[in-house]
């Protein structure tokens, strides 16, 4: 299928924009949780702690993603994120992420992204590309695992796509490493921005005060206008500090698809003790986008809401 042009996505969202307004709360983004597997055992990871409670052989089969892509598009989603687990190694007999990617485009999503922890292959084809960057290599490696971050560093060397920002979950193990993390992203020059989130807990005990985290929003808001390359914008940052964001959070913005082949729709975390400590920076730019939020509206959809190839 061609892809649609920039005027007719942004036709199509001003479409769904009033929609939603008129009370007609249709899913935009599709997020697919493919498979739990993963290469990596981080520190943070709910998935990695509780792995040994996951069935083997967990995973979506091309055909069952396939039919999820069509349906939850038919019903109004135009952007397709894969999630895991790490999406790179998803395997269907010879059928990998790739193939996800181009059935969605086939299908017609405006959008296709996928998040890794980037020491795998990165997938040109995508639109856009969300790697966890954690922290200096110091850092990061504690956390994710010796000599991942130069990994990540290399794949990044080989690639030329054009629409990288980096996932950066602040906790206790980074929270004295912010700055330096969004400087090494601005001297890259293959990460675009830095995106950042605060750890959903589990676990706990890694988790930030609400002192701390006032004080990292404080400090994020003075970087942004000394040009470091946080992508929050301002008011999602301001609205990361409302940690029981169960009340605000548009949950049907997002379906998702998990690797059971169960739906949900909304965040699967929702009416959980999590929810209540939720550090989604995704959650507020949803909000503000359907409140009219003109620096959201336009930040968020050109970083990822429209097509880049």
């Amino acid at each position: 299928m061609p892809q649609a042009s920039t005027f007719r996505q942004y036709s199509y969202y001003a479409g769904w924009f009033i929609r939603s307004k008129l009370g007609m709360k249709r899913p935009l983004v599709n997020t697919m949780i493919i498979h739990y597997a993963c290469n990596l055992r981080c520190k943070h990871c709910a998935i990695a702690a509780n792995a040994d409670q996951i069935p083997e052989g967990n995973s979506l089969t091309f055909d069952a993603a396939s039919r999820e892509m069509k349906a939850e598009f038919d019903k109004g989603a135009k952007i397709l994120f894969f999630e895991g687990g790490e999406p790179t190694i998803w395997k269907d007999g010879e059928r990998g992420l790739g193939d996800l990617i181009a059935e969605g485009r086939r299908i017609g999503y405006y959008v296709i992204g996928y998040t890794t922890n980037g020491t795998g292959r990165i997938f040109e084809e995508s639109d856009v590309l969300s790697i966890s960057l954690d922290g200096p290599r110091e850092v990061h490696d504690q956390i994710r695992g010796p000599g991942v971050y130069d990994q990540l560093m290399a794949n990044l060397e080989k690639t030329d796509h054009p629409n990288i920002f980096a996932n950066m979950v602040v906790m206790k193990p980074n929270l004295d490493k912010i700055r330096e993390t969004a400087e090494i992203v601005k001297a890259n020059g293959k990460i675009r921005g830095l995106m950042l989130n605060f750890l959903t807990p589990p676990p706990y005990d890694i988790t930030l005060s609400h002192e701390e985290k006032v004080q990292v929003v404080n400090d994020a808001l003075q970087w942004r206008k000394q040009k470091l390359p946080i992508l929050n914008t301002e008011r999602a940052l301001k609205e990361l500090l409302i940690e029981d964001y169960s009340e605000k959070c548009p949950y049907w913005v997002s379906s998702f698809t998990l690797p059971d082949g169960s739906k949900h729709g909304g965040c699967p975390m929702q009416g959980t003790d999590s929810c209540k400590n939720c550090g989604f920076d995704a959650v507020r730019e949803y909000r503000l986008i359907l409140a009219g939020n003109v620096q959201t509206i336009t930040k968020m959809s050109r970083r990822f809401a429209l097509s880049k190839r």
